[in-house]
Formats: C-alpha cells, structure tokens, sequence
C-alpha cells in the first residue's frame, strides 16, 4: 500500500492533522439519532421536487436572509413534519452537511488547484425541535451564519486536500477513511447531506431542444446517512432530488409533499 502513488503523502498529512490542537471553535455537534441514520444497504429510493425560486426570494426578502437560509429552513420543516408523523423529533436538532466552495477568487480554476471542483463540508445545526415557524426560521439563519464563522476557522479542506494527493481512484476510499477516523478536526457526524447548488436562471439547450428541468441526484453512505437532499436552482425553479436508502426512507416522495407544505407555511409567514 505504501507504495501507490500519493499514500505517502496522504500518511504525513493524517499525521500532521492529528498533531493539530483542535481549534477554538466550541464542542462538536452531536447528530441525534433518527430513522434515516442507520446501515446504509445497496437499494435505493428516489424523488423529485419542485419550488418556484420566485416565491423563496419573496420570502427571503420579507423575513431576511438568503436564499440558502429559505431552502434550509424548508428542508428543516419538512424534515420536522416526517419525523413527528413517526414519533421520531429528537429534542435537539439535526445535524446537515452542507458542502460548501472553497474557491475565494469565484474562477473556474484555483490558482493553486488543477481543476475540478474545490468543494468541503460545513456541519450546520437544522432546527427541527423549535415547534415555531417564525423561532425555526430565526434558528435556520442563526444557525447558519454561526457554522460559517465556525468553518472558516477550522481547516475546512482538509478532506479536498487529502483526496487531491491521491489518483482519482482511491479519492473515494480515502475520504470515507477520513470521514470516519478524523470526524472531529473540521467534519462532524451529521444526520444527512443538504446541498443547495445555485443554476443558470435562463433556459439551456440540448441539441436543439430546450431543458425543462434539471433534477439533481446525490449519494448516500453509512458516513453521511441514509438520506440526501440535493437543490439546484435553473431558470426560475427550483429543482429538489432526494435519494434515500430504500431500507431507512422507502418513499421519500412523502418529504417531497412535506417540503411543499413548509413553503405554505413560510409563505404564510412572510405575508403575515
């Protein structure tokens, strides 16, 4: 093994990670259980979504906050609703990982980078045990704006830095290895992965013919637990993928129906 390309380096970074002093940025959170955390099995479920981009920046604009705090906030209701219907609200909140760009200069190519994509994971509280949508809101934006101060202090591309020393086929394998022995240096246990990819907001085309939508399709593992919800904003929609492990959410279309209830309910909110 020590002599595949890129391990020696991958062992003196592990090492040096694990000689760090763990940085001031308060205890680790703790991702509570629930039944979507559990062993990740081979079959898959999946469902789609829409929600109309102009209605969350309506909402954006009447409560405040951006349109990442609106998109989390619904997922955090809709997560809310499907875990009371089962008896299952934890009396914390759940912890997302929301992967987030590490690119500071917005091109498509790091000055220090070969390409690809510069992408680690914030681990951010979702409110779903404050039973108030206005409190929850709050929650969500607080929550929000605190995990990225707290990642920007925090060696936050420690996981891109270790699978970018190693060939593309072991990227993978390493960052599972990472994620489960370092979980306490900038990634923390989370509940699940939310990812909120903003889009072009005018039409594509496809050889001649013109995209209707653009659904997005994420994975889920033992690491990061057994459901994903995946957002990608394109030409004034906003297009929602969920896949889940068939075992733990059989039919994730119900968080579907769920998110369009918390955004009545935000709307509800804003108008009021």
């Amino acid at each position: 093994v020590a002599g595949l390309p890129g391990v020696p380096r991958v062992a003196h970074a592990v090492q040096g990670l694990l000689g760090r002093e763990r940085t001031p940025a308060g205890a680790p959170l703790a991702a509570p259980p629930t039944p979507f955390n559990g062993p990740v099995g081979p079959r898959r479920a999946v469902a789609f979504g829409d929600l109309p981009l102009a209605e969350v920046k309506r909402i954006r604009t009447a409560l405040g906050g951006s349109v990442n705090d609106v998109v989390m906030a619904v997922c955090a209701s809709a997560l809310r609703s499907w875990l009371d219907k089962r008896g299952a609200l934890p009396d914390g909140p759940l912890v997302a990982g929301v992967p987030v760009s590490l690119r500071r200069d917005g091109s498509a190519t790091a000055p220090d980078a070969g390409g690809g994509n510069e992408v680690s994971l914030m681990s951010v509280p979702l409110a779903v045990d404050v039973p108030d949508p206005a409190a929850r809101y709050a929650a969500v934006r607080a929550d929000m704006e605190r995990a990225k101060r707290r990642f920007v202090g925090t060696s936050g591309a420690w996981v891109r830095d270790l699978t970018g020393m190693v060939p593309a086929a072991l990227a993978g394998p390493v960052a599972r290895l990472a994620l489960n022995v370092l979980p306490g240096l900038a990634v923390r246990p989370v509940n699940l992965i939310v990812s909120n990819v903003p889009g072009p907001q005018f039409p594509l085309y496809l050889c001649g013919a013109r995209v209707l939508a653009y659904y997005p399709l994420s994975v889920v593992s033992g690491v990061s637990g057994g459901l994903n919800i995946t957002v990608f904003s394109y030409d004034g929609t906003v297009h929602v993928g969920l896949v889940s492990c068939r075992d733990l959410v059989p039919d994730p279309g119900e968080l579907v129906a769920h998110l369009d209830d918390a955004m009545d309910e935000l709307r509800a909110l804003a108008e009021g």
